[in-house]
């Protein structure tokens, strides 16, 4: 029992070979709907995932929707019709290192980059001076807190 480790290496190391080989799942019908509904911007040669939809009519006010961990902006997906329909624009991305968007490695992730792309996509769609609502939960909370300060 003095070589554990070398035993542990032994199965282990196949099994690592065997996951790293395995092709992702299929995306199900919603989220083929969801991914092909939205657009990409670069931020720093990285491709970040968003949707932006146009909602009610006389209306000026947009909303920027931060999802959770470990999680996507599909996590709006079942309220969108409605906040397009109070919102003149609705405004969903997926972090950087989730959903459709980039997960590069090795990387340093931090809540502050996270702020940073969202104030990126906000330039991008041309709403920097614009005033802006957040709807956010869990991890998102903490990047909107970010964005506040």
């Amino acid at each position: 029992m003095k070589e554990w480790w070398l035993q542990v290496g032994l199965l282990g190391v196949p099994l690592l070979a065997v996951y790293l080989h395995i092709p992702p799942p299929q995306l199900s019908p919603a989220l083929r709907s969801w991914k092909s509904s939205g657009s990409f911007f670069t931020y720093k040669d990285l491709n970040i995932f968003y949707r932006d939809s146009s909602g009610a009519v006389g209306s000026s006010d947009v909303v920027v929707l931060l999802h959770g961990f470990p999680t996507s902006s599909y996590d709006w997906s079942k309220i969108w019709e409605g906040l397009t329909q109070r919102f003149h624009r609705v405004i969903a991305l997926d972090f950087l290192g989730f959903g459709f968007s980039d997960k590069p490695r090795p990387h340093g992730y931090s809540i502050f980059e996270q702020a940073t792309i969202v104030e990126g996509l906000l330039r991008h769609l041309g709403l920097r001076h614009q005033r802006i609502n957040l709807l956010s939960h869990d991890y998102g909370d903490t990047v909107a807190q970010e964005l506040l300060h």
